[in-house]
């Protein structure tokens, strides 16, 4: 496919032969899917969704504009062995001085991600809002501590508070799962509470959580939408998230201090449609206009260059 007619990558804001410390964000593909228990076809995420970022323009739905955003896009990082590669994830994020996006792969390379952005807030508060179809709370799965369905629980080790914990959009669950999910204090919003509640209630409650929080990451997993809007993924649950819910919920939380955003499971072999990358692609280009939003300009929290 050729790119005549059409954006730069990232929609016109990725400029060449900056750093992460001239940048609001810095890009990082992580293309691995070899911790994923179920169908594969991750790692090809992190090209798809670049691929058709040239097609966006550098505005969100809202009309913010994002043409004076700088992103610094690294490429991808080779993940051959977790054990001593997830640690190179990890020294890469903790040393970011701005804010990152990362580009999976299955949600195991989200482990790393969380060593790293604990490391970087080391004492301050970092939350995390979840938004996922699974909690990823098993200790072990497939005989790996590193599966992709222990990425949680990998993260509450590296001493992330699950009080600071919002998960939202659950509707599967593991036996192992259940004791932290019952009794370990993660604030909790099931894919069903929010179509009985609304999500505009939700959201306000999870923004009640985070705002407490110095730092925050996001961690999504694209089988939190509804497979009739996002079926490539490997293991699809039905009952999920709309679209518009998601973006609801993160329109609710401008003004909070984020600080990195992955994208994980995209599987675009399972969807030649690729409806699941522009879906990817949705939550990508709105959560860079909620950081702008947000930003001292805007009258909200600091963002990039330094202003974690």
């Amino acid at each position: 496919m050729t790119l005549d007619g059409t954006h730069k990558l990232w929609a016109d804001l990725h400029r060449p032969g900056i750093s992460p410390a001239q940048a609001d964000f810095t890009v990082l593909g992580i293309p691995f899917d070899g911790l994923a228990s179920a169908r594969l076809g991750a790692a090809f995420g992190p090209e798809r969704i670049r691929f058709w970022s040239h097609h966006l323009t550098p505005f969100s739905e809202d009309r913010t504009r994002l043409s004076d955003l700088n992103i610094c896009d690294l490429g991808d990082i080779a993940i051959t062995e977790p054990a001593s590669d997830f640690p190179r994830v990890a020294d890469l994020v903790a040393g970011l001085p701005d804010i990152l996006i990362s580009l999976g792969g299955d949600h195991s390379v989200s482990i790393p991600i969380f060593e790293g952005q604990r490391r970087r807030c080391a004492g301050k508060r970092l939350g995390v809002l979840w938004l996922d179809a699974h909690p990823d709370l098993c200790d072990e799965f497939d005989g790996s501590r590193r599966s992709h369905a222990c990425v949680l629980r990998r993260g509450l080790e590296t001493g992330i508070d699950p009080q600071d914990v919002c998960l939202v959009g659950l509707r599967s669950w593991e036996e192992q799962e259940l004791d932290l999910i019952e009794n370990g204090g993660l604030h909790v919003f099931t894919a069903a509470q929010v179509a009985e509640t609304g999500m505009g209630a939700v959201a306000a409650q999870v923004r009640q959580v985070l705002e407490n929080c110095d730092a925050i990451h996001i961690s999504f997993d694209i089988d939190v939408l509804d497979p009739s809007a996002a079926p490539g993924t490997g293991i699809p649950d039905y009952g999920g998230l709309s679209m518009r819910e998601v973006l609801t919920l993160l329109k609710a939380q401008q003004g909070l201090p984020f600080i990195g955003l992955d994208m994980v499971e995209v599987a675009p072999p399972l969807d030649p449609s690729e409806a699941t990358v522009f879906a990817a692609l949705k939550v990508i280009m709105e959560f860079i206009a909620l950081v702008k939003r947000g930003s001292p300009g805007s009258g909200g929290a600091s963002m990039g260059r330094g202003g974690n």
